[in-house]
């Protein structure tokens, strides 16, 4: 679709430059501009004029993706945004009297749960990590997955921010998203997997980094995604499928499986104040809506 761009538009795009957009993000925007421009000209016959534009227009372009193009949702979503955003720009220089944007909503996608590691995967690179005989390492995958830390929380760790005692252990995080305090227990597992990583730095105190290595306190995310895809790849696995935050999911997912009533609890050692942002984990996945739709229908089955 070769679509020459009006002035208004070059105009625009010229000052998304000026205000240190990148390169990426106006070159989208350059192709929903020239989308929205295309199927206008096509569907009335006359030139773009962004003053003629009407909500009806915008609305009918969203229905015309869905149904025509079958355009996923992310990407009429992408295309309002970049329509929303030129009309703003264009009432403000005079090119238009209002925005016809502001009445159309996007498109809600489908709920899904987020993506998380099944168990074998899962297994698979604690053997590499456990052959490699890093401990550190060892211990930052045992207590992403043992605890549903956020990353920025795992690298904040103080010594000090650890209770490991025989049967019982927590970790304090102090400062996490939004401010939220709040002290997580912490698994044999993962009290066995970071005492072992302790007795490897014997000369770390209380208020020193948790985590430190040859070159000393690990601070970077990326050097922990790093690890993470490093252990995937040489246990022969899809090191695109794991990070930081994967590995938050699949804690969320396991705890719901094995407590599925306990959404106040997952809120709880996952920081978030909300019930409904935990919600998600819920979602049932199409396999899983599946097995209930022929259960149900055996169920409804006469003899």
């Amino acid at each position: 679709m070769s679509t020459i761009l009006p002035p208004t538009v070059t105009a625009w795009l010229a000052y998304l430059g000026q205000k240190s957009k990148s390169q990426s993000t106006v070159d989208n925007y350059r192709r929903a501009l020239a989308h929205f421009i295309h199927w206008s000209e096509q569907s009335y016959g006359q030139p773009f004029d962004p003053a003629t534009i009407i909500p009806r227009d915008v609305a009918d372009w969203k229905t015309f993706q869905q149904t025509v193009e079958k355009a996923k949702p992310a990407t009429v979503n992408v295309r309002l945004v970049a329509l929303s955003r030129f009309f703003k720009w264009a009432v403000a220089q005079g090119h238009a009297h209002s925005d016809p944007t502001t009445e159309v909503d996007g498109v809600r996608p489908e709920a899904r749960r987020p993506r998380s590691l099944d168990d074998k995967y899962v297994r698979k690179v604690l053997r590499q990590v456990r052959a490699s005989g890093n401990k550190r390492d060892e211990a930052i995958i045992e207590m992403l997955l043992g605890t549903g830390l956020r990353i920025s929380e795992l690298l904040a760790l103080r010594v000090g921010d650890l209770t490991l005692n025989e049967r019982s252990g927590e970790v304090t995080v102090r400062y996490g998203k939004g401010g939220v305090y709040r002290t997580v227990p912490l698994t044999g597992t993962v009290r066995k997997a970071v005492r072992d990583y302790l007795e490897t730095q014997p000369e770390l105190k209380p208020e020193d980094p948790l985590w430190v290595g040859e070159r000393g306190a690990l601070t970077d995310r990326g050097s922990v995604l790093y690890l993470l895809k490093k252990y995937a790849f040489q246990a022969r696995l899809d090191e695109r499928l794991i990070s930081p935050h994967i590995l938050r999911h699949t804690f969320a997912s396991r705890y719901l499986s094995a407590n599925p009533d306990d959404l106040r609890g997952l809120a709880a050692i996952l920081g978030h104040s909300n019930l409904n942002t935990v919600m998600i984990y819920t979602t049932p996945t199409t396999h899983e809506l599946t097995r209930r739709m022929e259960r149900a229908e055996l169920t409804a089955t006469p003899e």
